[in-house]
């Protein structure tokens, strides 16, 4: 289970790039030139770079879960039919307007036309990303990843981490939507989380090994998104409804987003220590 840690990495820093772009991106998408609605063209310039930098570190993780890095090119070849090489196609397309969208927004035409039409393109190729990601554990041969706790388990991570890393800029309103983006992850793994959920879907025979995973990492990551979720509060309580302002309600958050991610990498592993795979 362990072992599977490129994988945690790349899913996990992958869906909080999609995440903070589509909630934190927002106001980027209204921007008006020198002033903006919700924000500046530098903290736009912020959340992109934020963004960029995820996608970045997401693809080279990437890399240490391929035997032969030097054929990763081969991955690429199978658009047609395989999920993963959809995964990587939307994902280098994201990176790639990310990037240029940093250059208009730096450039005198960041509130253009252009702009604009870059951000939806970039939004809509994050979305196909995250979805082909979701599509590639989606397997009838595999039943305790093909169900709804999946998509529902990878969706509810980019929005719950890009919703507080948005709090951090704007505070308000995205620390609110934190709150219930959190609340419904602790829900759904609580519920339907696979080998571990109260309604948890149990493993079909198999010749595969056993999984060896520790029962303590369920209720530990139920406990660390409980305790994110209960900070997310305070911090929100501190604010007021308003930008955090001031050192303490900025603890808040960081110790917040601290937990609630630290929940999303025990969960994701054990989403992969489901199946043991031979030499893993």
């Amino acid at each position: 289970m362990w072992k599977e840690w490129p994988l945690v990495a790349f899913t996990i820093a992958g869906q909080m790039a999609v995440g903070f772009f589509l909630v934190a991106g927002f106001p980027l998408f209204l921007l008006d030139g020198s002033h903006a609605v919700g924000t500046t063209r530098e903290e736009g310039l912020a959340v992109l770079a934020v963004v960029l930098g995820l996608l970045v570190a997401a693809a080279l993780l990437s890399f240490f879960h391929i035997h032969h890095p030097l054929r990763a090119r081969s991955s690429l070849v199978n658009i047609r039919t395989s999920w993963l090489s959809r995964e990587i196609f939307f994902e280098l397309v994201f990176i790639a307007l990310v990037a240029v969208e940093i250059v208009l927004v730096w450039g005198v035409s960041a509130a253009s036309g252009l702009s604009r039409g870059v951000h939806v393109a970039a939004a809509l190729a994050g979305i196909l990303f995250l979805l082909s990601m979701i599509r590639l554990y989606m397997l009838e041969t595999l039943p305790l990843w093909n169900q709804a706790y999946t998509p529902l388990s990878f969706a509810l991570t980019a929005l719950s981490l890009g919703a507080i890393a948005a709090g951090f800029i704007w505070g308000g309103i995205f620390i609110l939507l934190s709150l219930a983006f959190v609340a419904a992850e602790i829900v759904i793994s609580f519920l339907l989380a696979p080998g571990h959920g109260v309604y948890r879907s149990r493993p079909t025979p198999s010749l595969r090994p056993p999984a060896d995973v520790p029962r303590y990492l369920h209720p530990a990551r139920l406990a660390s998104s409980l305790a994110g979720l209960s900070l997310l509060g305070a911090a929100l309580i501190w604010g007021r409804g308003r930008a955090v302002e001031g050192l303490n309600g900025k603890e808040w958050l960081v110790a917040a987003f601290a937990l609630v991610l630290a929940g999303q990498l025990t969960g994701r592993f054990l989403f992969y220590g489901l199946l043991a795979r031979p030499g893993r």
